[in-house]
C-alpha cells in the first residue's frame, strides 16, 4: 500500500521514513513521516484495532513547522456534518468538515494545494 501511494505520488513526496508499522491479526499501526517536494512535511497516524474502529490523523505542516491542515477523526466536533471526521487549518483553530478519511485521499489534497502554488 504504502509504495503504491510514494509511486502514485512521486511528484510530491520526496522521502518518506516509516516510524512504526505493525500488523496483529487484523488489526494495524502505522506511523510515517514524509518530507514533500515543496519542503513541507506530512505526518501520518493510522490505526485499525481489534474490535474495527479506526484512529486516524494526517497532519501537514510548513518548512517552519506550522500547521497547514490536519485531518482527523477524533471524536469532537459533533455539529459537523461530517462527524467525527474533521479538518484542523492554519493554527488549528478553525475546524471545517472533511471528506479526507484516508492517507492517499490526505496526499491528493496536498498535491492539489502544491501545484496551485
Amino acid at each position: 500500500m504504502l509504495l503504491d501511494l510514494a509511486k502514485r505520488y512521486s511528484d510530491i513526496i520526496q522521502q518518506i521514513e516509516v516510524e512504526r508499522f505493525r500488523v496483529v491479526g487484523a488489526s494495524y499501526e502505522f506511523r510515517a513521516a514524509m518530507l514533500l517536494t515543496d519542503g513541507s512535511k506530512l505526518f501520518a497516524k493510522d490505526y485499525l484495532f481489534l474490535d474495527g474502529t479506526r484512529k486516524y490523523a494526517y497532519h501537514w505542516q510548513d518548512q517552519e513547522g506550522h500547521l497547514i491542515s490536519r485531518w482527523d477523526n477524533a471524536p469532537h466536533w459533533k455539529d459537523l456534518k461530517s462527524y467525527p471526521h474533521h479538518r484542523h487549518v492554519g493554527s488549528g483553530s478553525a475546524v471545517e468538515p472533511s471528506d479526507v478519511r484516508s492517507l492517499e485521499d490526505a496526499l491528493k489534497h496536498i498535491r492539489e494545494q502544491i501545484q496551485k502554488t
